[in-house]
């Protein structure tokens, strides 16, 4: 195995491209520099690929996406098998583009075909193409939420959802395997189209996933409604400027600085839709308007972002769970207000997601399932319970991931932005807004609150550092925070649950790096290694009757527990 020093040097010798050569030449001598980019490889899990764009095997560049690619078609031609085909998509990000057509051209030296969209593509219609091509899988070039250095390579299942576990690990083993200079197979781009192992793909998908939005969101016009909508400089614009005025939402306001697709994302220093600074252009140009709703999509457009307008003319952004909550109380109330609503309908939800949606899906006699973090998991219920003929209702995590029908399999945000805007019609017609909902559904149900704290680890020793404060927290179980004792902890990755007298029981879980405290009065804390960057997420939860009792009593939690690590 080489050493760091020997791969660097390796790479100056063997890039062509003058920008990296560049990045190379400028870290000589710099072994701080060196170490931090070629100490490993960047590592292909679940979520594929993600990183800081540049020069190196921890970067994101041509060499990696093309030795990835490799060992994904190494993967697919297991035991021989022919007639492959992959749909590829791809972002604003930069490099996206350029990215997308080096994963074509190495599918196409393989012998698969490679179904590459003509234009940035949102991740939803990406999961919806592999489904209707019945192809064999799809890759999207994306980052999703992350700031402007970061790209990724997403890798999508026949069956329109992310790569699983499994198949993550044999693909890795298989990049492993291969030397991103040598082994790597590839042809022309005008090659490939020449000789159709790359077919561009766009229009013909388009029409048929605009029509299955609008067939399940319905298409009643209401003139009075006013929603301004920003894709903050992504994949989103195309689908809603399409799709939004087909389905009834004719005062469509676009924020004009954030509209043209650009990698750099010049607005804003992170082009997350649930972030208030993301945002602030869509919420002042709502306040113009005066506007019922101002939307967001990320770069790939499978999450949204939402803030709506007060009586008193102000506007509060929406937490993930109370989108959340507020779509499946719609999507349940309309199916059953049309007698459409079976006892084998369902809704799926995180298990870092509100206990809210289990009690409203409870109201309604419809099942409500927890699943692991990650929407894969989502998706893989919906094939399972496919073999039952269950329905699928909706899905969601609190991180702002939402999914409703099953003709894509990854979360949509345009459709969940859609959906928001044709449940603030459906209420209007009931002289309701869709605060006067959420505030229902509190009265009705308990206030459930929520809140998300994340720690973020910088440099070689991060990913250390949060290992330490797991491991901490494994040998020592918590008993208390704060005022609330510890009723039982949940420890996700050795599937054990254990109680204060030292009772274990076994959980019907997935194995992840998870431990979760469930506290008194209907609280839980849930603490969690990102799988894409270098930082622990914490999550609050806690249930009062009424908001200041729940206000109080999330900052106590938050407050008592922070204090321990």
């Amino acid at each position: 195995m080489m050493s760091y020093q020997n791969t660097y040097i390796r790479w100056k010798n063997s890039v062509n491209e003058d920008y990296l050569l560049k990045e190379l030449n400028s870290i000589q001598g710099d072994d701080t520099q060196i170490r931090e980019r070629f100490i490993s490889d960047l590592p292909f899990g679940t979520a594929g690929l993600r990183g800081v764009l540049g020069a190196g095997t921890m970067r994101m560049n041509r060499y990696v996406i093309g030795r990835a690619t490799q060992g994904l078609a190494d993967y697919l031609l297991t035991g021989g098998k022919s007639g492959r085909c992959m749909v590829i998509a791809y972002d604003s990000r930069q490099f996206s583009a350029e990215f997308a057509r080096e994963t074509a051209c190495v599918f196409a030296g393989n012998g698969i075909q490679a179904c590459i969209f003509k234009q940035l593509t949102s991740v939803p219609e990406l999961s919806f193409a592999v489904r209707h091509l019945k192809a064999d899988g799809g890759v999207v070039i994306t980052a999703s939420h992350n700031p402007r250095e970061y790209n990724g390579y997403k890798v999508y299942s026949p069956y329109g959802g992310q790569l699983g576990p499994e198949e993550s690990l044999e693909v890795m083993k298989n990049i492993q395997r291969r030397d991103p200079f040598t082994d790597v197979k590839r042809i022309s781009y005008q090659e490939g189209v020449k000789t159709g192992m790359i077919r561009e793909i766009g229009e013909e998908i388009d029409r048929i996933y605009y029509k299955s939005m609008v067939a399940l969101c319905g298409d009643e016009p209401d003139e009075s409604l006013q929603v301004v909508y920003t894709p903050l400089h992504g994949s989103g614009l195309r689908t809603v400027e399409n799709v939004f005025p087909a389905a009834g939402i004719r005062n469509l306001f676009i924020v004009e600085e954030q509209r043209m697709p650009d990698g750099l994302f010049p607005t804003v220093n992170s082009p997350n839709p649930e972030d208030p600074d993301a945002m602030k252009m869509a919420l002042a140009l709502a306040a113009r308007l005066k506007a019922d709703l101002a939307i967001g999509t990320d770069p790939d457009a499978d999450r949204m972002g939402a803030a709506v307008r007060r009586k008193d003319g102000n506007y509060i952004m929406l937490t993930g769970n109370q989108i959340g909550c507020l779509l499946t109380n719609y999507l349940l109330e309309k199916r059953q207000s049309s007698g459409l609503l079976q006892s084998s309908d369902y809704i799926v939800k995180s298990f870092v997601s509100t206990d809210m949606a289990d009690v409203i899906a409870q109201h309604y006699g419809v099942v409500s399932y927890t699943v692991m973090t990650g929407f894969r998991f989502i998706a893989e219920l919906i094939k399972k319970n496919e073999q039952t003929n269950d329905g699928f209702v909706f899905g969601f995590e609190e991180s702002y991931g939402f999914l409703a029908g099953t003709f894509a399999r990854d979360k949509d945000g345009v459709l969940a932005a859609l959906l928001l805007c044709k449940a603030a019609q459906y209420y209007r017609g009931r002289n309701q807004s869709l605060l006067d909902v959420l505030e229902t559904l509190y009265q009705t149900y308990g206030y459930y609150l929520d809140g998300v704290k994340n720690i973020a680890f910088k440099g070689l020793d991060g990913m250390e550092k949060m290992k330490s404060i797991m491991a901490g927290l494994r040998v020592k179980p918590v008993a208390r925070v704060g005022d609330l004792k510890v009723r039982y902890t949940e420890d996700y990755l050795s599937g054990k649950r254990t109680a204060p007298d030292g009772t274990v029981t076994d959980m019907e879980f997935p194995t992840s790096d998870a431990i979760k405290l469930i506290l008194e009065n209907s609280a839980w804390i849930c603490i969690r290694p990102s799988g894409t960057e270098p930082k622990i997420k914490i999550y609050y939860a806690v249930r009062g009757t009424t908001r200041e009792e729940s206000e109080n009593r999330l900052k106590n939690v938050a407050a008592g527990f922070e204090k321990m690590i």
